[in-house]
């Protein structure tokens, strides 16, 4: 999952409805977890890009693009992410991680996506057969009648 919801300044709660795109194995993405490990410390876009592994070139409009959404803070050449939301910043990120270890875990097959699955399921139907031969037997024999 790369979506992850703000509807305004504070983030907002789960139920937020205007989406941001922060993608894992991006610039905004590293630049994002680098100054949320280190919330309230001001850096600047060399510094970040030296600590999150990003090209120079790039911080500076990775940062502003981050600094739009209002995710960091922007202060006199440097950035930095609020103390006060970086809890929740951390826990965004750590959501968008762990989906995409969910789909990255998830098999490749797709049985159903064959031609002519459905002849190795066992049928089931509303009467309660599943495809195998019924005996004489019905269900109503097992049961006595306490009357009789």
């Amino acid at each position: 999952m790369d979506v992850i919801q703000n509807s305004n300044s504070d983030m907002g709660d789960s139920q937020d409805s205007d989406p941001f795109l922060v993608t894992p194995e991006t610039d905004e993405y590293d630049a994002l977890g680098f100054l949320v490990r280190n919330r309230g410390e001001r850096y600047s876009p060399a510094e970040i890009a030296a600590r999150a592994d990003i090209s120079e070139a790039s911080a500076s409009k990775t940062l502003t693009r981050l600094s739009e959404k209002e995710l960091v803070e922007h202060d006199k050449g440097t950035y930095y992410v609020n103390p006060d939301r970086a809890e929740h910043l951390k826990n965004r990120l750590e959501s968008v991680d762990a989906a995409v270890q969910l789909f990255e875990a998830a098999p490749d097959d797709d049985a159903y996506a064959e031609p002519g699955w459905e002849d190795h399921v066992p049928s089931i139907d509303k009467n309660g057969n599943n495809g195998e031969p019924r005996s004489e037997t019905s269900s109503s024999d097992l049961v006595e009648d306490p009357q009789e």
